[in-house]
């Protein structure tokens, strides 16, 4: 897994015009810009400074690293290996975020609230796949995507992969696969990535932007844009697809509750559809997914 803890060099330095927000500032579809006032390892960004996308372009659902080479800023896939000009990233979705409650498009485009550097960013290790929700007095990270089986490789956050369920449960981060996909495993896999589950409050919040009281009309199978049913934030999938597993928000003793509703829930599904304190933690099935969260770390 390549984590957060990996790219990050402790030999970087940045500073920022406004250490509130990240380093970026997304102007388009496929437009992004190194902020002006930015100050990288000495790299001094008087204007906003476009980023070179890479070579063959974008590349719908996947996420990208920014560094700088030789002084200019560049981007490419979440691989990169040279640690110490990393300045941050930022997630190309296959489709455009919810801008009223209706959803959002089918237009591939940079999520603007993905945008992270090594001064802001999700606490856990690993920060793709994942998108800055801010609502409701609300903030923290959100992963865009449904849950994987197979999350070893990619984290729990990933486009184009099998959704991790009660027929197919997630793989464990040492060996073999759990048995099912109950509110413990669900925990569990998530606080393997250093992550947790969503409260009431926060799905809410995560989801905000969908089309209400709506589903889709077949199991998703694969972790896939389902436009009427993206947020504000990006999160895809949010609602109307898979029931997620989440707790009620309780600081000490938190309950298993199930949120969002799936592909058979029809127009019951949406934002603030939760089956808040649900009794039986250990139900699994295979409309019943997960999704993770992370806390949002800011660095001065």
């Amino acid at each position: 897994m390549n984590k957060h803890s990996e790219v990050k060099s402790e030999k970087s330095v940045l500073v920022k015009a406004d250490p509130n927000l990240p380093a970026f500032v997304v102007s388009g579809a496929s437009a992004i810009a190194i902020k002006a006032g930015t100050i990288f390892n000495g790299v001094k960004f008087s204007g906003d400074t476009p980023i070179a996308p890479p070579e063959g372009g974008f590349v719908p659902g996947t996420d990208y690293y920014v560094w700088l080479k030789d002084g200019a800023p560049l981007c490419e896939k979440a691989k990169v290996s040279s640690l110490d000009q990393l300045i941050g990233g930022f997630h190309f979705a296959p489709g455009g975020n919810a801008t009223e409650r209706k959803g959002g498009d089918e237009t591939p485009a940079i999520n603007p609230y993905s945008a992270w550097d090594i001064n802001f960013h999700p606490a856990c290790e690993d920060p793709r796949g994942m998108t800055l929700v801010e609502m409701f007095g609300e903030k923290f990270w959100c992963d865009i995507y449904l849950l994987g089986a197979d999350h070893n490789k990619d984290g729990t956050s990933k486009f184009g992969v099998r959704i991790a369920d009660g027929d197919e449960p997630p793989v464990k981060i040492d060996d073999g696969v759990f048995d099912n996909l109950d509110y413990a495993t669900a925990v569990q896999v998530m606080k393997d990535h250093g992550k947790q589950l969503l409260s009431v409050t926060e799905f809410s919040a995560a989801a905000y932007g969908v089309k209400e009281r709506s589903s889709a009309d077949k199991d998703p199978k694969k972790t896939k844009l389902d436009a009427p049913r993206t947020s504000k934030f990006g999160v895809m999938q949010a609602t109307g697809n898979m029931w997620v597993w989440g707790h009620d928000g309780d600081p000490h003793e938190p309950r298993a509750s199930l949120f969002g509703g799936s592909w058979l829930n029809g127009s019951n599904a949406g934002s603030r559809y939760a089956h808040v304190a649900y009794l039986w933690p250990g139900y699994s099935s295979d409309s019943l997914g997960a999704r993770g969260r992370s806390d949002h770390l800011q660095l001065v």
